[in-house]
């Protein structure tokens, strides 16, 4: 079964956006990581107060984000050597399948408890400025969304249905 163009198109604009906020989030945390680097051992000024918390809260999301990619193009480990050599064609797409709706669910789990850590936290405040933790706790629910969609396409194509064209398409 191909899936519709309207799923295609829908799954582009996800995907450009997560990469696009992985590009931003990385490229913000290399330039100010060093400007922090520059400012705190090759000046006078110290190093910004804001940087090593917001940096590292930051790195939650890049985790996510990334795990997600990781998803869409099938790199995160397996056991496919063991289902080869110790059962069927049959019986491991079977296996196969489960393991995919025990990832579904653990992934719904996660964005349970991940979507109330916000809603408890959204009055909680950083140290290092005013902005509400609650930004980098909602890290959990949108990557575990984004690789649930993943794993969901998966689970009803076999394989990943937009790996390789997307890929290829840039």
């Amino acid at each position: 079964m191909i899936p519709s163009s309207h799923l295609e198109r829908a799954y582009t604009v996800l995907d450009r956006a997560r990469s696009a906020m992985i590009v931003l989030l990385f490229s913000f945390v290399v330039l100010v990581g060093a400007t922090d680097i520059v400012l705190r051992y090759g000046t006078a000024h110290g190093s910004l107060e804001w940087t090593d918390e917001i940096l590292r809260y930051l790195n939650i999301w890049l985790v996510f984000l990334g795990a997600a990619v990781g998803v869409k193009r099938g790199v995160h480990m397996n056991v496919e050597f063991f289902l080869q050599k110790f059962f069927t064609e049959r019986m491991s797409r079977r296996i196969k399948q489960g393991t995919l709706v025990i990832m579904l669910l653990c992934l719904g789990l996660l964005m349970v408890t991940g979507t109330q850590k916000v809603l408890n936290y959204r009055s909680v405040q950083i140290q290092a400025t005013t902005m509400s933790i609650a930004w980098f706790y909602l890290a959990i629910p949108v990557g575990c969304l984004l690789m649930a969609v993943d794993y969901g396409l998966i689970l009803m194509y076999g394989e990943h249905p937009f790996h390789k064209a997307h890929d290829e398409k840039g």
